[in-house]
């Protein structure tokens, strides 16, 4: 039976990238469709993707989606995504990061064997980018990253 990794901030992206991505690593999806879902749809998850989009199916922020994502659910691994590279996306990370009050690990797919030890901790922000997925190496460095990520 393979782990399930809710899409807790849909974006067109996420959805035709990422969906595929993450079942030929092994995990089957569930998209969120609204937040009043997160609560019944977090139960026994391996991890939750949200996206940095400026625009989603989720009104919400991705700093909103996150902020209630880990009242409900404080433990689950997350991963972030979006169009950007992680340098540009950092300082939406950080700032997500700070508003919950979180002293974050930011980490992309090229990362250290140190920093690697990390990924599955709840305060570890593991970013894919665009690129991270549809590069053929990047994407098999990836996988393996985030199944150790989404345990």
């Amino acid at each position: 039976m393979s782990k399930t990794v809710l899409i807790a901030r849909p974006h067109t992206f996420i959805v035709s990238v990422m969906k595929p991505f993450l079942e030929e690593a092994g995990f089957s999806t569930v998209k969120l469709e609204h937040i009043s879902g997160l609560t019944s749809q977090t139960s026994g998850i391996a991890g939750a993707v949200i996206s940095l989009a400026l625009s989603s199916s989720i009104p919400e922020s991705a700093e909103e989606v996150f902020l209630q994502l880990k009242n409900v659910s404080p433990r689950v691994p997350v991963l972030f995504a979006a169009m950007l590279s992680l340098e540009q996306a950092r300082s939406a990370l950080e700032r997500i990061a700070k508003r919950a009050s979180i002293q974050a690990n930011i980490m992309g797919v090229d990362l250290t064997p140190a920093a690697a030890a990390q990924l599955g901790h709840p305060d570890t922000f593991f970013y894919l980018s665009k690129d991270d997925l549809t590069s053929p190496e990047r994407s098999k460095a990836a996988a393996r990253l985030v199944q150790r990520h989404f345990l």
